[in-house]
C-alpha cells in the first residue's frame, strides 16, 4: 500500500486550516496548538510551502501565514513538488534505473501505474481538499 508521508499529511491539514481562516495571518504557534502539529516540523513545512508558492509569510506583530494568491490553482502534485516528495514510486523509474532491468517485465506495469497516479494528482486542486 502507498503511504502518505507525514509532511504531506500535515501540509494538507495546515492548508485546510488556512483556507478556513482567510481574514488574517495565522501564526505557526496557533496552528500547532489548535491542530496538534509539531511546531518545529510545521515551520519546516511552511518554508517549503512558501517556496512552492502555496503560502505567504509576513513578519512582525501581526505576522504569520496565509494562503498565497493563486493557491486555488495549485494541485496535489504541486504540493508534492514543493515538499520534495515527487519521487518515483519504485527505484526502476528513478534516474539511476534498475540493475534488474534486463529480463524484467515489471517496468512497464510500474510506468502505467505511476503515470495514472501522477495524472490524478495533477487534477486535484488544493482548494478541493
Amino acid at each position: 500500500m502507498i503511504a502518505v508521508p507525514k509532511k504531506v499529511e500535515y501540509s494538507i491539514v495546515f492548508i485546510s486550516y488556512l483556507s478556513k481562516n482567510t481574514d488574517k495571518n495565522i501564526s505557526l504557534a496557533e496552528v500547532s496548538k489548535k491542530l496538534f502539529l509539531p511546531y518545529r516540523f510545521l515551520g519546516q513545512l511552511a518554508i517549503n510551502l512558501r517556496g512552492g508558492g502555496i503560502v505567504e509569510a509576513q513578519e512582525g506583530k501581526s505576522g504569520g501565514y496565509k494562503l498565497a494568491e493563486g493557491w486555488k490553482e495549485k494541485t496535489l502534485y504541486d504540493l508534492l513538488e514543493a515538499l520534495g516528495e515527487n519521487k518515483p514510486m519504485v527505484t526502476c523509474l528513478g534516474d539511476k534505473g534498475c540493475v534488474r532491468l534486463k529480463g524484467c517485465g515489471l517496468k512497464k506495469v510500474w510506468e502505467k501505474i505511476e503515470s495514472s497516479w501522477l495524472a490524478e494528482l495533477r487534477k486535484i486542486k488544493l482548494n478541493e481538499i
